[in-house]
């Protein structure tokens, strides 16, 4: 890859990174583009992502292809490999040969699967912002030799901008659902009061005697409060009557 090329590379894997407010983001995706750009970028043999569980969901993993994919997964299911090390002590694993007698010590099942798809030397580092950690990159090389300061520097500030979108984009989703929240108890309130309104108008009476009618029909029927009271909104349903 020429120097021009890589630079533009780098800015195109930078700009996809960090574009994460949109309706569409889906983090799996998101997590895969990371892999990828760190084997191309990176210039390593294969680079794996394991997301951490966010609320109400499993830990995720991708990767740069299938081989590193179906590595990954088996890591988390066996709890053992860089990405585990690196999730739990949120610290970078430098580069360490697969075949080193720690290394299959510690990673058993891990080490040999991954010797037999070829690789020799794995390095690691959390996906961490703002104290917040999300995921854990895997970088793996087919061939001995390091890879340089700079290349993990390069894996490092890929993965910081990849964690920058994802934490963007869960504090949106749950901005979102909080205002959700909050719409749907406005709505529920106004269709009672509204309700407490036209029974008070219809039936004479005080606008809490109406509300006590409303709550006594929604307790005798096990139904809703809202429910309740949209009913008499639109169809001029009369819980007096009902008890009747």
């Amino acid at each position: 890859m020429s120097e021009e090329s890589r630079e533009e590379g780098l800015a195109a894997a930078f700009v996809e990174l960090a574009d994460t407010l949109v309706s569409d983001f889906d983090v799996e995706q998101h997590v895969r583009s990371l892999a990828r750009h760190c084997a191309r970028l990176v210039d390593v043999t294969a680079a794996g992502v394991v997301l951490a569980a966010d609320t109400g969901t499993a830990p995720t993993a991708s990767a740069s292809d299938e081989h590193t994919h179906a590595l990954e997964l088996a890591g988390l299911e066996w709890g053992e490999g860089p990405a585990a090390d690196c999730r739990r002590t949120a610290r970078e694993l430098p580069p360490t040969a697969l075949a080193h007698p720690r290394a299959r010590a510690e990673w058993p099942r891990f080490t040999g699967r991954a010797l037999e798809l070829g690789f020799v030397l794995v390095a690691a580092a959390p996906m961490r912002a703002r104290g917040t950690a999300v995921g854990a990159l895997t970088l793996y090389h087919d061939r001995p030799g390091a890879p340089t300061a700079a290349q993990l520097r390069l894996g490092r500030a890929l993965a910081d901008v990849a964690t920058i979108g994802i934490l963007q984009q869960r504090a949106l989703a749950e901005r979102s659902a909080v205002a959700a929240q909050l719409q749907n108890a406005l709505d529920s309130r106004v269709v009672i009061e509204q309700a407490k309104g036209a029974l008070s108008q219809r039936r004479s009476i005080a606008v809490d005697e109406a509300f006590r009618l409303l709550r006594g029909h929604a307790r005798n029927t096990r139904r809703p409060l809202t429910d309740v009271a949209r009913e008499v909104v639109e169809n001029g349903l009369d819980p007096a009557a009902k008890e009747g």
